[in-house]
């Protein structure tokens, strides 16, 4: 018997020392059964000639990563790697300027996409910090994952929702329970909202993950879907199949179907129309039916951002902040036709640190940061991250009754004319105050706060009323403007409530302005009245309010109402010739009109 064979091989143990028979030989990870990934769909032909179509050609020029074609388990597929090394962190100069030691940390950045042509679809799994970065971001199919969780998970066991809302200023919501509960207690309005992630336990035994498992599994589904999939070639195209039965023959669960009454517009001659118009607004002086959005992908990072970096033809602008305006000005340069596509050959980045050097995740194509409204016949088209919405009759008539109720509540007072002499609003407050009994102009009269110290301050209120209501006063065509009014309200009450100095300084304002007006620093706001004044020719009502401002005041009042604050709106005529409702002519004595 050969001595060698009971001792290890030359180097693996100090020279001189005998080697250690007994110790058992280390033996060889055995791979985990799954892996978790984020799974994408592309939206290009289902072919392996198309498969190079949904890279990233630029970042993989830019960074060299490999691209190979191959095969798991007889499909066509394309495997793409690589990694971005780093020869000394973006901190490290700071460090060395704070401490005056030298300090040269390297670090290397790798990822890799697996793309597979398979039953009619191309699906592409990421891994790694750099995976996602090879992808085409156009080419992604938006809203696959969202699609399988509202038809995959348990709706008792919600863990994590993202979601917007539908408002001109795309505020981006996060709610996260580690243990999970039901859909219902998110509290969210299906028909204000548009839903961009879920996170849940996952409910379908026909997936690897699940399979013999005692164990809750999770997913996140997005644009993307973060899920466990098979390590096994035939058992991932197993998962593969059975992710796309899902998508295309179940039914959403009745719990979670209100998330698919939000419906993306496919691609065609209605959104080119769409494009065209939107490419109009893109150009015109007045964007009150635009706002600028935080993408879904970005709101993880968006707390760590410290600069941006605005590209669009031609030429590159780091900004600290990041603001509407910013991107108009360019596409108001272009030409008609020209202003969207701007947007999309342009790009937005969040970096990390000041200088713009250190991206957070891949630049996102700036017309995905805009959001907007536009009415087409009787449909409502919303524009969100690149994708129209069209608003599902279901949703629409729901907010529509809601804001019936507020709007066609019997009101407490009534206001004169808005004619066309008076021009502005801040006319019309003026002439409010001088000629109808109790009111107090505020208007243009800011509180500046301990809490509101930038700027200005805070409006109170535009009129204070004869009983010390709240009146805020707005002449509206479009969206923004309303949005902002209604917001308004939430934010001057929020500020007396929980602020004496900014209720010191209302009664200090007040008294100034009417002595012996009856009020204190005892005040609590109890009424809120949003005034409006719209056309001679469309009265206020939930069909003349836009979309956003409907959503918009749903939310301020269903949020006032909860620190007891009562909501009106108010009508203002904006002719002197109309004649008050009989319901309110009982009240208009109050107001001395």
């Amino acid at each position: 018997m050969n001595e060698s064979a009971n001792t290890r091989p030359p180097g693996r143990h100090r020279e001189g020392r005998p080697a250690d028979t007994t110790r058992p030989r280390r033996r060889k990870a055995r791979l985990a059964s799954t892996y978790r990934t984020t799974l994408y769909r592309m939206r290009i032909d289902p072919d392996e000639e198309s498969l190079r179509s949904a890279l990233n050609h630029r970042y993989l020029r830019d960074k060299d990563f490999t691209v190979v074609h191959t095969q798991v388990a007889g499909v066509p597929a394309l495997l793409v790697h690589g990694s971005v090394p780093q020869p000394v962190a973006d901190w490290c100069p700071v460090i060395t300027g704070l401490t005056g030691a030298p300090l040269t940390i390297s670090h290397s950045s790798a990822g890799c996409a697996l793309l597979m042509s398979f039953d009619g679809h191309v699906y592409a799994l990421t891994y790694g910090t750099l995976g996602r970065f090879v992808l085409d971001t156009d080419r992604i199919d938006p809203g696959f994952g969202i699609a399988f969780a509202i038809r995959a998970i348990e709706p008792e066991r919600i863990r994590r929702v993202t979601r917007r809302v539908l408002a001109s200023t795309g505020r981006v919501e996060r709610s996260l329970v580690a243990g999970g509960q039901p859909i219902r207690r998110y509290g969210i309005e299906g028909w204000g909202e548009i839903v961009g992630q879920l996170c849940g336990v996952l409910a379908n035994e026909r997936l690897a993950g699940t399979r013999g498992g005692t164990r809750p599994v999770t997913i996140a589904g997005a644009d993307s879907l973060q899920i466990a999939v098979s390590t096994e070639p035939a058992g991932l195209l197993k998962d593969l199949r059975e992710i796309g039965r899902v998508c295309a023959g179940d039914s959403p669960s009745p719990d979670l179907e209100f998330i698919a009454q939000v419906r993306p517009v496919p691609p065609g001659e209605r959104t080119a129309r769409l494009d065209a118009l939107l490419d109009d607004l893109l150009g015109a002086d007045e964007h009150t039916d635009l706002g600028l959005a935080l993408p879904a992908s970005q709101v993880d990072h968006e707390a760590m951002a410290q600069s941006y970096l605005v590209k669009v033809p031609y030429r590159t602008v780091r900004m600290m902040d990041l603001h509407l305006e910013d991107i108009l000005e360019r596409t108001r340069q272009r030409p008609t036709g020209r202003r969207l596509e701007a947007l999309k050959i342009g790009s937005i980045g969040m970096c990390a640190d000041p200088s713009g050097r250190e991206l957070l995740t891949p630049p996102v194509s700036a017309h995905k940061w805009i959001t907007a409204e536009i009415s087409v016949d009787a449909a409502r088209m919303i524009y969100q991250e690149g994708r129209w919405y069209e608003i599902g009759a279901e949703h629409l008539e729901l907010l529509r009754d809601e804001i019936q109720k507020i709007l066609t509540k019997t009101p407490s007072l009534v206001l004169p004319p808005w004619t066309d002499d008076l021009g502005d609003e801040d006319a019309y407050n003026k002439m409010v105050a001088a000629t109808c009994t109790g009111y107090v102009l505020l208007d243009k009269h800011f509180l500046k706060t301990r809490q509101h110290r930038r700027g200005h301050g805070i409006e109170a209120c535009d009129l204070l009323g004869p009983d010390n209501e709240l009146i805020h006063v707005k002449r509206a065509e479009r969206s923004a403007p309303l949005s902002h009014l209604f917001a308004q309200g939430e934010v001057s009450v929020d500020a007396l409530i929980h602020e004496a100095d900014a209720r010191q300084r209302l009664v200090t304002q007040v008294h100034f302005e009417q002595p012996g007006h009856p009020i204190d620093t005892d005040f609590r706001p109890r009424k809120v009245i949003y005034a409006i004044a719209l056309d001679a020719k469309k009265p206020l009502t939930a069909d003349t309010l836009f979309t956003f401002s409907q959503v918009a005041l749903y939310r301020a009042a269903r949020r006032l109402r909860l620190d007891n604050i009562e909501v009106e709106v108010v009508a203002i005529p904006t002719s002197p010739q109309e004649t008050l409702p009989r319901r309110q002519a009982v009240v208009a004595s109050r107001s001395g009109s």
